[in-house]
């Protein structure tokens, strides 16, 4: 997908509030943005063009200038003048950075949910954005979700690629593809597992009787594993340190004669 005008923009603005004046090409450059300033260039028709779209200043830079060290940043002399231009802007502007961040994320959720709104929910057509989820169609290759991505920082670009390996399926949709797909689907290996080893103390082999029994120390049961949605691997590896136990017997393992 092209990059618009307006994220552009939106990147002259992020470089000129991190070097506090409006940034020459070779600035921008430096500070590693996207997207690329030729990019930009193609986008709007030139440098100064870009600028006066973004509403930036357009008189060339004199060049980069070294302020004075604030009081409050514990670091040399020497190392505050050896920084880059961004980490020198880090340094003296905390409260703003911080809601450059918060600003950023907002504007990329913002977009986020644009994107999602005009797919709308691929099963039912739902457009509403308050109700739609990102459901990654390979979820081995998944490594974080969307909202974890604008956390950590990533840009448009690689929210693109997160985008285009995503349905979109509101909350209800969402919910039944997963019970579906992978509830439903581990309850019946549960199911096969149980039938195919039977009671390990009598001849019971009714799937509907026979329960996991924890030789060990357990957190959850395999149902609650089940009932949570967790992964095959999760389940899987709990079956394995259970017993296959009929009703009957697993009363028996747990029943303790009262004493009185």
């Amino acid at each position: 997908m092209a990059t618009t005008p307006e994220e552009c923009i939106d990147a002259l603005w992020e470089a000129a509030e991190r070097l506090d004046e409006s940034p020459t090409k070779a600035q921008y450059e430096s500070l590693g943005l996207q997207p690329a300033s030729g990019t930009i260039i193609r986008q709007i028709g030139g440098w100064n063009d870009a600028k006066r779209a973004a509403g930036l200043e357009t008189a060339p830079s004199t060049g980069e200038r070294v302020g004075p060290k604030p009081d409050d940043v514990d670091v040399t002399d020497r190392e505050w003048t050896s920084m880059s231009v961004d980490q020198r802007w880090h340094y003296r502007n905390p409260e703003r950075n911080l809601q450059r961040t918060l600003d950023r994320r907002a504007r990329l959720r913002a977009w986020v949910n644009e994107r999602k709104a005009q797919r709308g929910c691929r099963d039912c057509g739902e457009d509403d954005p308050a109700c739609l989820d990102l459901h990654h169609q390979a979820p081995d290759e998944k490594e974080r979700a969307v909202g974890e991505l604008i956390t950590h920082g990533y840009g448009r670009d690689r929210l693109r690629e997160e985008l285009t390996a995503c349905a979109v399926l509101c909350a209800n949709c969402h919910r039944r593809e997963h019970h579906d797909v992978a509830t439903e689907g581990l309850r019946g290996w549960v199911h096969t597992h149980k039938t195919t080893r039977g009671c390990a103390r009598c001849d019971e082999d009714a799937p509907v009787a026979l329960d996991c029994h924890h030789e060990g120390e357990k957190q959850e049961t395999v149902a609650e594993l089940l009932a949570d949605g967790r992964p095959y691997e999760a389940v899987r590896a709990e079956v394995a340190r259970c017993t296959i136990l009929c009703a009957n017997c697993h009363r028996r393992e747990h029943f303790v004669e009262p004493d009185w």
